[in-house]
């Protein structure tokens, strides 16, 4: 999971104009989860962080991510944003699963799944 983050954040700062980093580190994978609404919908969301190194500085700074990794019919599409310090959006799907301290974004971008569906992967007894 660690690899697919960083391959994720390679693929964010390379279409980010406005990042000009000289150096960068995945520092730690925070909290994931993964939620399988049905066989042709699965997405993972994680919260990392990352260490950054402008070009225009000596100083390392810390920042924390959002990523969702969903799969839909086979196909991969993949999000990735900064987050804010105070900044926790609505999130169904891992709320559904008592996974509280992931964080999202406030403005979207992601799958926040449906209020009455559980984990995709409980079974009931007929």
């Amino acid at each position: 999971m660690r690899d697919e983050v960083s391959v994720l954040f390679q693929n964010y700062i390379g279409r980010r104009d406005d990042l000009k980093i000289v150096d960068y580190h995945l520092d730690e994978l925070c909290n994931q989860c993964v939620s399988v609404e049905n066989y042709h919908k699965i997405f993972h969301h994680y919260n990392f962080t990352v260490k950054l190194k402008k070009a225009d500085s000596d100083d390392w700074i810390g920042a924390l991510y959002f990523a969702e990794v969903k799969q839909m019919l086979g196909r991969k599409s993949y999000f990735c944003c900064a987050l804010e310090p105070n900044e926790n959006g609505l999130c169904y799907a891992c709320q559904n699963q008592g996974v509280d301290d992931l964080r999202h974004p406030a403005t979207g971008g992601f799958d926040k799944g449906w209020p009455n569906v559980n984990f995709g992967l409980c079974y009931l007894d007929d």
